[in-house]
């Protein structure tokens, strides 16, 4: 199938004559102001008449000239030939829940994606000493999620992925693909803050459940990373799994988080302050065992392992993908048409001789 690659560069066709009937146009206003003499030479008439009988021979168009830009702008739009064919396979839908809220800002984990070890109380308003006092370098736990679906996705094979952020409200970051690529690089644009402060648990499972519900039934997942507390949205997250329980979509949930004292951030120039940001491990426990899927403590990055080994078991299904392999690109036809068509041109206006 012929198509172009821009397009675009159509619009520029019609300028090669535009430029050429603009220049004859000036060259026949100064040739109109010429013809008024303000001195009358004797042999007035006869020049006159003589240049006259040249502009018919200067003005006449120049084909070759017009057509070869017009192969030039044509080689922009960069005509290809495609070749399509569907490409099957084996694999899997998974839809990828991460939460973006607030409370991912507090830093759980070390430098090496380990949860912090719990300390004890200091002397100045019973804080507690974390890995940002100790080993001077700390994780958050949205940082901690990136880590975990980097890794996810760097052993997946023939699967289609998609993720989805929440917060306040939960909205589709990239719909399933194949491209491993531009998940990652979206998963890179992932930030605190970028969908609200507020968590909507449920209105996260909601959307995947209808991202995934005209998919093949025996290969839809949702994996929910979060810290697990619902406090946003108008759907409870029991009401969610029960609507994905419904369609046959198994939700795999991942606790990111712990149950001890953590530094929270407040400002670039503030100190971290110390709170109890616990885990609702009994909900996403909950939401888990009620659509057949199974709850992670992504205690460490180890346990992503775990994850892929259990979803390794999982029965895959043929996916067909009828995206186009093979371009081959043609612009160098009428690159080539055009500048021998420019070249003969300006042989031509060389060879010509005036009357």
């Amino acid at each position: 199938m012929l198509e172009l690659a821009a397009p675009w560069w159509l619009l520029a066709v019609p300028l090669p004559w535009l430029a050429w009937w603009w220049s004859v146009r000036l060259k026949s206003e100064r040739f109109t102001l010429a013809t008024v003499p303000a001195i009358r030479h004797a042999q007035a008439d006869v020049l006159f008449n003589l240049v006259g009988n040249t502009r018919p021979h200067i003005n006449r168009t120049p084909w070759l000239w017009i057509i070869g830009c017009v192969c030039l702008v044509l080689a922009l739009a960069r005509p290809q030939w495609s070749e399509s064919a569907p490409n099957t396979y084996k694999g899997r839908d998974f839809l990828l829940a991460l939460d973006v809220s607030g409370s991912m800002r507090a830093q759980d984990f070390d430098a090496q994606g380990r949860a912090q070890a719990k300390g004890s109380a200091s002397a100045e308003g019973g804080r507690m000493p974390g890995a940002a006092e100790t080993n001077g370098a700390t994780l958050s736990r949205l940082d901690m999620l990136k880590k975990i679906v980097n890794q996810f996705l760097s052993e997946r094979h023939g699967d289609r992925i998609g993720l989805i952020v929440f917060a306040d409200d939960a909205y589709t970051l990239s719909p399933l693909t194949s491209d491993m690529n531009i998940v990652r690089s979206l998963l890179q644009e992932v930030r605190h803050g970028m969908a609200g402060e507020k968590t909507a648990l449920g209105t996260a499972m909601a959307l995947a459940v209808k991202r995934l519900q005209d998919r093949d039934a025996k290969a839809r997942v949702l994996i929910l990373l979060t810290d697990g507390s619902n406090t946003a949205g108008e759907i409870h997250p029991d009401a969610a799994a029960a609507l994905a329980a419904e369609e046959g979509i198994r939700i795999y949930t991942v606790g990111i988080g712990s149950h001890q004292t953590v530094p929270f951030p407040r400002g670039p120039n503030e100190k971290p302050a110390y709170t109890e940001m616990p885990l609702d491990e009994h909900l996403l426990r909950r939401i888990a065992e009620r659509t057949q899927g199974r709850y992670y403590a992504a205690a460490n990055t180890t346990e992503v392992q775990r994850i892929i080994g259990d979803i390794e078991k999982l029965e895959k299904i043929d996916i067909t993908d009828n995206a186009l392999l093979k371009h081959t690109e043609w612009y160098w036809l009428p690159l080539s048409a055009g500048l021998t068509l420019l070249l003969v041109s300006q042989r031509r206006a060389r060879n010509e001789v005036l009357p």
